[in-house]
Protein backbone atom coordinates (compact mmCIF):
# COMPACT_ATOMS: atom_id res chain seq x y z
CA UNK A 1 0.00 0.00 0.00
CA UNK A 2 1.70 3.50 -1.01
CA UNK A 3 -0.11 5.35 2.22
CA UNK A 4 1.22 2.96 4.58
CA UNK A 5 4.94 4.79 4.48
CA UNK A 6 3.15 8.12 4.62
CA UNK A 7 0.73 7.05 7.61
CA UNK A 8 4.53 6.04 9.65
CA UNK A 9 5.94 9.04 8.40
CA UNK A 10 3.04 11.28 10.22
CA UNK A 11 3.22 8.78 13.20
CA UNK A 12 6.82 9.43 13.46
CA UNK A 13 5.99 13.41 13.31
CA UNK A 14 3.99 12.71 15.95
CA UNK A 15 5.95 11.16 18.15
CA UNK A 16 8.54 13.47 17.72
CA UNK A 17 6.68 17.30 17.73
CA UNK A 18 10.66 18.72 17.77
CA UNK A 19 10.58 18.43 13.94
CA UNK A 20 8.19 21.12 13.81
CA UNK A 21 10.44 23.34 14.68
CA UNK A 22 12.38 23.08 11.87
CA UNK A 23 9.36 23.55 9.19
CA UNK A 24 8.48 26.63 11.13
CA UNK A 25 11.98 28.06 10.81
CA UNK A 26 11.64 27.21 7.36
CA UNK A 27 15.12 25.41 8.10
CA UNK A 28 13.07 22.09 6.60
CA UNK A 29 10.28 21.28 4.32
CA UNK A 30 8.47 18.43 4.47
CA UNK A 31 9.39 17.05 1.72
CA UNK A 32 13.01 17.70 2.82
CA UNK A 33 11.72 15.78 6.37
CA UNK A 34 9.95 12.97 4.36
CA UNK A 35 13.28 11.71 2.45
CA UNK A 36 15.08 11.61 5.11
CA UNK A 37 12.73 9.09 7.31
CA UNK A 38 12.79 7.31 4.16
CA UNK A 39 16.52 6.96 3.58
CA UNK A 40 17.25 6.68 7.42
CA UNK A 41 13.92 5.59 8.81
CA UNK A 42 13.30 5.60 12.93
CA UNK A 43 17.33 5.23 12.99
CA UNK A 44 17.60 7.44 16.67
CA UNK A 45 21.85 8.28 15.86
CA UNK A 46 20.16 10.56 12.98
CA UNK A 47 17.42 12.03 14.47
CA UNK A 48 19.19 12.85 17.66
CA UNK A 49 20.94 15.86 15.68
CA UNK A 50 18.23 17.42 15.37
CA UNK A 51 16.52 17.03 18.95
CA UNK A 52 20.07 18.29 20.16
CA UNK A 53 19.75 21.17 18.02
CA UNK A 54 15.71 21.43 19.56
CA UNK A 55 17.63 21.51 23.03
CA UNK A 56 20.19 23.77 22.63
CA UNK A 57 17.32 26.49 21.35
CA UNK A 58 15.35 25.58 24.18
CA UNK A 59 18.40 25.92 27.05
CA UNK A 60 18.63 29.00 24.66
CA UNK A 61 15.04 30.83 25.37
CA UNK A 62 16.04 29.47 29.11
CA UNK A 63 18.77 31.62 29.51
CA UNK A 64 17.24 34.87 27.52
CA UNK A 65 14.62 34.41 30.21
CA UNK A 66 17.35 34.79 32.93
CA UNK A 67 18.66 37.25 31.44
CA UNK A 68 15.80 39.31 31.47
CA UNK A 69 17.12 41.01 34.59
CA UNK A 70 19.91 42.38 33.21
CA UNK A 71 18.29 43.93 30.35
CA UNK A 72 16.67 45.54 32.69
CA UNK A 73 19.42 46.88 34.38
CA UNK A 74 20.93 47.91 30.95
CA UNK A 75 17.52 49.63 30.30
CA UNK A 76 17.66 51.68 33.39
CA UNK A 77 21.34 52.51 32.52
CA UNK A 78 19.96 53.75 29.70
CA UNK A 79 17.57 55.66 31.20
CA UNK A 80 19.96 57.13 33.74
CA UNK A 81 22.34 58.70 30.65
CA UNK A 82 19.15 60.04 28.90
CA UNK A 83 18.10 61.70 31.96
CA UNK A 84 21.50 63.28 32.22
CA UNK A 85 21.70 64.21 28.41
CA UNK A 86 18.39 66.13 29.59
CA UNK A 87 20.00 68.00 32.14
CA UNK A 88 22.57 69.21 29.75
CA UNK A 89 20.36 70.83 27.33
CA UNK A 90 20.75 74.39 27.34
CA UNK A 91 16.64 75.71 27.47
CA UNK A 92 17.58 79.07 26.48
CA UNK A 93 19.04 77.28 23.05
CA UNK A 94 16.46 75.32 22.13
CA UNK A 95 13.71 78.54 22.31
CA UNK A 96 16.29 80.68 19.96
CA UNK A 97 15.86 77.69 17.42
CA UNK A 98 12.57 76.81 17.90
CA UNK A 99 11.39 81.27 17.74
CA UNK A 100 14.18 80.96 14.18
CA UNK A 101 12.22 78.41 13.13
CA UNK A 102 9.36 79.93 13.74
CA UNK A 103 10.31 83.15 11.61
CA UNK A 104 11.16 80.78 8.89
CA UNK A 105 7.89 78.86 8.55
CA UNK A 106 6.58 81.77 8.73
CA UNK A 107 8.33 83.82 5.83
CA UNK A 108 7.72 80.89 3.66
CA UNK A 109 4.15 81.30 4.69
CA UNK A 110 3.45 84.95 3.80
CA UNK A 111 5.37 84.60 0.42
CA UNK A 112 3.23 81.25 -1.16
CA UNK A 113 -0.07 82.88 0.49
CA UNK A 114 0.69 86.19 -1.73
CA UNK A 115 1.47 84.05 -4.78
CA UNK A 116 -1.85 82.45 -4.50
CA UNK A 117 -4.40 85.94 -3.66
CA UNK A 118 -2.77 87.35 -6.42
CA UNK A 119 -3.42 84.91 -9.43
CA UNK A 120 -7.10 84.99 -7.44
CA UNK A 121 -7.32 88.19 -7.86
CA UNK A 122 -7.85 88.64 -11.55
CA UNK A 123 -10.29 87.66 -13.77
CA UNK A 124 -9.80 87.21 -17.69
CA UNK A 125 -12.41 88.52 -19.66
CA UNK A 126 -13.87 85.29 -21.74
CA UNK A 127 -13.06 85.71 -25.62
CA UNK A 128 -15.47 86.61 -28.28
CA UNK A 129 -17.89 88.06 -26.64
CA UNK A 130 -20.46 89.59 -28.82
CA UNK A 131 -21.86 93.53 -27.62
CA UNK A 132 -25.53 93.76 -27.79
CA UNK A 133 -25.99 97.57 -29.21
Amino acid sequence: MVNSKIDEFKLFVKANPFLITYIRDGKKSWQDLYEMYDIYGDNEEYWNTYLDDTNKKEENTRDSSKNTSSNNTSFTNHLDELIKMAKNVDVDKVQEGITSLQKTLALFGDLFANKNTSTNGYNPRPLYRRFDD
